[in-house]
């Protein structure tokens, strides 16, 4: 267990966790983005990123950390990263996967994260941090700016389900010194 502040902490995903897994994301996710897929509909994402097979995969990557959130004992949320990722030019700690339930929104739970893992990229001596952000999730962008993550490209979603208009990505990045 990681301890970010007496009511913030981060427990590791391990291998018997998958229905937990299953279970918050069933929850959490279709408040956020739902709305982006037609018909509302998700599953063939929820499908291909949560299934018991693409779960062992990212588990089994030794450059990989995946955690549950907890804040106010309570599980609301996943954090996943992948040390020295590349993309082009990118090279460094990789965000891969934040998501947040609505009761820990808004309470820094995710500005402790981001904290967390940019000392966790200088203490293993990496000299950037980025992500993807969907160019419409405006709140994301603002919060990653104050972070004072600059946009370095853009990308595409190539989801057929998902509504073109939400296919856009943001590449954020910052160098840690």
């Amino acid at each position: 267990m990681i301890t970010l502040s007496e009511n913030t902490k981060l427990i590791p995903i391990g291998h018997n966790d998958h229905q937990k897994l299953v279970d918050l994301v069933k929850r959490i996710y279709p408040p956020a983005y739902k709305h982006m897929w037609q018909n509302e509909d998700f599953s063939w994402y929820f499908d291909k990123f949560f299934s018991q097979e693409n779960f062992e995969n990212e588990l089994s990557d030794k450059n990989s950390e995946y955690y549950f959130i907890y804040y106010d004992n309570k599980l609301c949320g996943i954090f996943k990263l992948i040390n020295k990722k590349q993309r082009g030019d990118l090279f460094g700690l990789y965000i891969h996967r934040i998501y947040l339930g609505e009761e820990a929104q808004g309470k820094g739970v995710a500005q402790m994260i981001m904290l967390w893992a940019e000392t966790k990229a200088l203490n293993s001596s990496q000299k950037l941090i980025w992500l993807d952000a969907m160019d419409t999730q405006q709140q994301a962008i603002k919060f990653y700016q104050k972070l004072n993550y600059k946009q370095v490209g853009t990308r595409r979603l190539d989801f057929n389900r998902l509504h073109e208009n939400y296919k856009g990505m943001i590449v954020y990045a910052k160098t840690i010194n």
